[in-house]
């Protein structure tokens, strides 16, 4: 379906992020191929992605145990692993983030 989204089982998805810091607004905004996260927070002592983490998770009612930075954490290219307490589909998934 989408490029930035990737299905590891019924539960568990990769998603691919592109994340701009010390942005105006927080915003989520896909283009197809990409999933772009603006963030309020500099990235400056861990703050944007403990922003990120925030808004996905009130994004995808989740806790905290369920999500994680993968890789990217110093790049604003980030790949992050959530795990969903029951089955979920991807067009679910992207109509919570960009609504």
């Amino acid at each position: 379906m989408s490029n930035f989204i990737e299905k590891k089982s019924d539960k568990s998805y990769i998603l691919h992020l592109r994340i701009k810091p010390n942005s105006k607004k927080q915003a989520i905004t896909t283009n197809g191929d990409h999933l772009t996260i603006y963030l309020r927070s500099k990235p400056i002592q861990n703050r944007a992605n403990k922003e990120l983490l925030d808004l996905l998770r009130k994004k995808l009612k989740i806790s905290s145990t369920q999500i994680l930075i993968i890789s990217g954490i110093k790049s604003t290219n980030k790949t992050i692993k959530i795990e969903f307490k029951t089955k979920i589909n991807e067009k679910d998934i992207i109509q919570n983030l960009i609504d």
